[in-house]
């Protein structure tokens, strides 16, 4: 109980303290009355008094739970009953959630009366809702009321019903984070669909609540509301099928005609959903059909031609534009065949007419991508090309041009199936990355010079990114700047406005020339190593002002510097070499070299040095760190494939580390290991952004299988469901237009019909 008399406890309490000059100890006693009962139960302060922390350490005292609650409801009401109450959520459902006997002696409400405790009750909310748990306090019940005479008080009975009101006030405050919903979906989706089954009363609010996979969702769950929002045009149905698992369900063959006519269903592969599914004959009018009635097949033959070719004027109008100036406009017709379309010419010599099958597959798969779509533009110009061949001969040398189109088509579609083709390999031997340049002056005048004086060069620092500038003008009653940032390549860009706060002096090192100006500097020749790392330690003092740009010169300036380090006949190298057509990095070693730097190596090439990584032993660390911090400066500036390339040259350069080294050395090993899989996961998130989901998704698995620590362990386990997503994206919006795509290749060769 909670009595709201003050109680006063007389305390006493002991203080030792160490004597000045004396190894004795004096203790101090003192002795007061202490109000025991100075806090307030939560339930009777205000909500905006009250932190998540005090709620959470209430829940778990009298929930006897070990984690924090999912969600809470504070309930203060006035009227004809006044009472508060406390309404939890749990995150994780008991393990005995439907055992029935331990359901109906489940206690989820206590009561308190005046802040007395009276009794826990198990009906005050429907069974379904028992993982609920609440405190209610009223002032408005007799204190000495018995406890055989509750169920009759009418007081009692407003309480009840008011609580299952808020329940769901709670459950819909929850479906508003998309986060937070997700979890409590995984816990207590089958409690909501005994509801469902079971509470008849509360059967129209419960449905709202539910949430389910379907064909058109993804790895995300929908609600009905969702689904219907995107329903087709004449659409009544809401399609559903049952399964054991999500896998089954998706495969079922009650679905492939309607998921390729665009129809959106739903997959229930509960046990409890088909119980559930009976009482819930309709939602807003639109009757649940399942997929396995031969009413759903039906749906298929009920369209008019009319309807079919409404539901293509948005595609049909996307070609048009995507056409214009090449065709008059686009119709949708028959054609007979296999034909896609055909090209109805002018009378009075405009432009012509294409008049696109409005039955063709290929069609029907373009009206389900979005306007935005980027491959939309090219399969327009492909439509046009086959529509001309309607009617040409076999021999006609425009149906090889056609085919080709079609098959460049139908490689952009599976980009994310294919090999990487060697572009994500460093391009040695090619140009040096391009750097910018900015005239500082003499860097006597630079320190001479104010911070907020026109030509100086400075470093807007802002909360995303940093970046050198020089000042262009200075305006000293509005303390703002304008500044030109220098670009790579060449050429400037100007920003006006900016405030006095965010501007920086350049670092020392910087004004200085930093350990090294370039990979030919003095300094590298004198002391190899040294100079290496002081110009490694510039750029991560640049990358943690996060100007990436001026720490990716910092670290190319270390890299050329390897690039360039003279070696002889036996140095280990890398070399870019073709295995089956594809190109990889090999390392072998040089067998001789002679005076116009043309190397032969042991594997039978012969190659400039330039087209050569050196592969240095005893220095892997050193050159390693330089590619992968460069690569990181490149992902934060959007140059993925670039950053690829470099974390390509990582993987490789540790993969030719001398295994007896590594043996020997614990330090080198471990620093082996955690040098693969990071840069393996790092160039998975490359590859993931450029669309080689393939490739991102064998690094994800060459991660894991490096055994990483736990927190590597996780940001793989979280970018692997991103990686599965995107492949599982890519099936469902590319697959099925490559397929119609290479139904229409055989057609515009001039091959058999397929069906």
């Amino acid at each position: 109980a909670f009595v709201g008399f003050p109680i006063e406890c007389y305390m006493e309490r002991r203080k030792e303290e160490e004597k000045p000059g004396s190894e004795e100890k004096v203790v101090t006693v003192t002795r007061n009355w202490e109000l025991v009962n100075k806090h307030k139960p939560v339930w009777m302060r205000q909500p905006s008094e009250v932190t998540h922390q005090e709620y959470a350490d209430l829940y778990k005292w009298f929930a006897n739970d070990w984690e924090d609650h999912l969600g809470v409801k504070h309930v203060i009401q006035t009227g004809n009953v006044d009472f508060k109450a406390l309404l939890f959520c749990p995150r994780t459902a008991p393990k005995d959630m439907f055992d029935m006997g331990k359901m109906a002696e489940r206690f989820s409400i206590r009561l308190y009366v005046r802040r007395v405790f009276i009794k826990e009750f198990n009906d005050l909310i429907p069974k379904w809702m028992g993982f609920i748990k609440g405190i209610v306090d009223s002032d408005d019940m007799p204190l000495n009321i018995g406890r055989e005479k509750l169920q009759q008080n009418a007081i009692l009975k407003h309480i009840k019903t008011s609580l299952q009101k808020n329940v769901f006030q709670l459950f819909n405050d929850l479906a508003k984070d998309p986060a937070r919903y997700k979890i409590f979906q995984e816990s207590f989706s089958q409690c909501l669909k005994l509801g469902v089954y079971e509470d008849n009363a509360n059967r129209s609010s419960i449905i709202p609540l539910l949430r389910y996979y379907s064909s058109k969702s993804g790895d995300n769950l929908t609600s009905l509301d969702e689904y219907i929002s995107r329903m087709k045009p004449g659409q009544r149905h809401i399609l559903y099928i049952t399964g054991r698992s999500k896998r089954d369900a998706a495969k079922s063959p009650y679905i492939e005609g309607l998921k390729q006519e665009g129809y959106e269903v739903l997959y229930m592969f509960d046990p409890v959903d088909e119980y559930a599914v009976q009482f819930m004959k309709e939602y807003q009018g639109n009757e649940l059909m399942s997929c396995m009635n031969m009413e759903a097949t039906r749906l298929l033959d009920r369209r008019t031609e009319d309807d079919v070719k409404a539901e293509l004027i948005p595609v049909r109008r996307c070609i048009e534009a995507a056409l214009a100036g090449k065709v008059r406009g686009v119709s949708l017709g028959k054609a007979d065949g296999e034909s896609v379309g055909r090209v109805l010419e002018s009378q009075d010599g405009d432009l012509p007419t294409l008049e696109l099958n409005f039955k063709h597959g290929l069609v029907r798969e373009l009206a389900k991508r979005s306007d935005e779509d980027s491959e939309t533009a090219h399969i327009a110009e492909f439509l046009l090309q086959a529509a001309t061949l309607d009617g040409a001969d076999q021999d006609d040398p425009r149906r090889d041009e056609a085919a080709e189109m079609t098959q460049n088509l139908i490689q952009r579609l599976s980009a994310g199936e294919r090999d990487s083709g060697g572009e994500d390999l460093p391009p040695l031997g090619g140009p040096s990355p391009p750097a910018i340049e900015i005239s500082n002056g003499a860097s006597d005048k630079i320190k001479d010079m104010e911070l907020l004086s026109c030509g100086r060069v400075v470093r807007i620092v802002k909360p995303d990114r940093s970046r050198r500038a020089m000042i262009s003008f200075v305006d000293e009653d509005e303390g703002t700047i304008d500044v030109m940032y220098p670009k790579w390549g060449g050429g400037e860009e100007e920003e006006e406005g900016i405030k006095n706060k965010i501007v920086q002096k350049l670092l020392d090192f910087e004004l200085a020339g930093g350990a090294a100006k370039d990979s030919g500097a003095q300094a590298f020749k004198d002391n190899f190593y040294k100079t290496a790392c002081a110009v490694k330690e510039e750029g991560n003092s640049l990358f943690k002002l996060k100007d990436f740009e001026a720490a990716h010169e910092r670290y190319t300036v270390g890299i050329e510097a390897f690039v360039k380090r003279p070696f002889a006949q036996g140095q280990q190298v890398l070399v870019i070499c073709q295995n089956n057509g594809k190109p990889e990095l090999v390392c072998t070693s040089v067998a001789s070299r002679d005076a116009e730097g043309s190397c032969e190596l042991r594997n039978g090439q012969e190659v400039p040095a330039s087209a050569l990584l050196p592969v240095l032993q005893e220095l892997l660390p050193l050159e390693t760190s330089l590619f992968m911090n460069r690569a990181r400066c490149r992902q934060n500036l959007g140059m993925h494939l670039e950053a690829a390339q470099d974390l390509s040259a990582v993987v490789a350069l540790w993969k030719a580390c001398d295994r007896r080294m590594l043996e020997a050395d614990p330090e080198m090993k471990e620093a082996e290991a955690k040098g693969l899989y990071t840069a393996e996961y790092l160039r998975a998130r490359s590859r993931l952004t450029l669309g080689l989901i393939k490739q991102a998704s064998l690094d994800v698995k060459d991660a894991l299988a490096r055994n990483p620590p736990m927190a590597t362990v996780k940001q793989l386990r979280e970018l692997k469901a991103e990686v599965q997503a995107a492949q599982e994206k890519h099936r469902q919006v590319n697959g099925p237009l490559a397929k119609e795509l290479a139904k229409v290749a055989i057609f515009v060769r001039g091959g058999p019909k397929i069906s």
